[in-house]
């Protein structure tokens, strides 16, 4: 049995023909249906490798600079533009967006990437069920961002 692909890294499959095909959601429609698109190829190995190179085509381009003193309101809104967006239904497009103007950036957005810490974010959380909001898939949506800046490494250390 395979591994259980990672959420967007798209679907791989043998066909009836003997040839894999791997297909990746790109977008939704206005119905908030999926768009795909698929690579066909003889081996599974050829198969990943286009179905990566389809993924990078498809992906906006990084048009922002990532600095380390960018505020964390600023990088919330490049992450959700160019990592977040493209993957979400319209539904949880709207949610998000809130969320971001109306709890991120008042709370957080003026701290620098290289001065955030884990603290604040669980100050943020902790504030948030204080204050009586329910919080179901929202720390998720600042976790995940949070995370993403490792890759780039503008984040302060977890204390």
């Amino acid at each position: 049995m395979g591994r259980k692909r990672k959420r967007g890294e798209g679907t791989v499959r043998l066909r009836k023909d003997g040839r894999w095909e791997g297909r990746v959601v790109i977008g939704y429609d206005d119905k908030g249906l999926p768009k795909t698109k698929n690579v066909l190829a003889m081996t599974k190995t050829e198969c990943v490798a286009k179905l990566e190179s389809l993924k990078e085509s498809v992906t906006p381009a990084t048009a922002v600079k990532i600095r380390a003193d960018m505020p964390f309101g600023e990088w919330m809104e490049f992450w959700y533009e160019n990592y977040s967006k493209p993957m979400l239904r319209p539904s949880s497009q709207r949610s998000y967006e809130d969320f971001i103007r109306l709890y991120i950036r008042p709370k957080l957005g003026s701290v620098p990437l290289n001065k955030l810490t884990m603290n604040d974010l669980q100050r943020f959380f902790n504030w948030m069920r204080k204050d009586g909001r329910t919080l179901h898939r929202e720390p998720g949506l600042a976790l995940h961002g949070w995370e993403c800046l490792s890759a780039h490494t503008y984040r302060a250390e977890n204390p």
